[in-house]
């Protein structure tokens, strides 16, 4: 996959185009604030083309910052197939699906 820079401003925000068809990219956003002695991460992935893409990376970056904070914390993270797709599973429920 290709993906295009829309965004960077260091330290603070990177920004990029995400998916494989040029008719359907949407856009990742990481931004890092100052939170006293902490970072606040804020991940937004938008334009997504519809229900099933959204769905489709809904669990994967819940996973994948679930990993980040285990590590972060010094802790082991989770077995990353099963959480996500125990998220997967979540975020279908919540969206109306079966």
């Amino acid at each position: 996959m290709k993906a295009t820079i829309t965004r960077c401003e260091p330290p603070h925000v990177l920004g990029y185009t995400w998916g494989a068809r040029a008719d359907a990219l949407s856009e990742v956003v990481f931004e890092l604030s100052e939170q006293g002695n902490d970072v606040l991460l804020v991940l937004t992935h938008h334009r997504l083309p519809n229900q099933n893409d959204l769905l489709g990376v809904s669990g994967g970056w819940h996973t994948h910052l679930d990993v980040l904070v285990e590590h972060l914390n010094g802790r082991t993270a989770p077995a990353f197939w099963s959480k996500m797709d125990k998220l997967n599973a979540e975020y279908k429920k919540r969206q109306g699906g079966a």
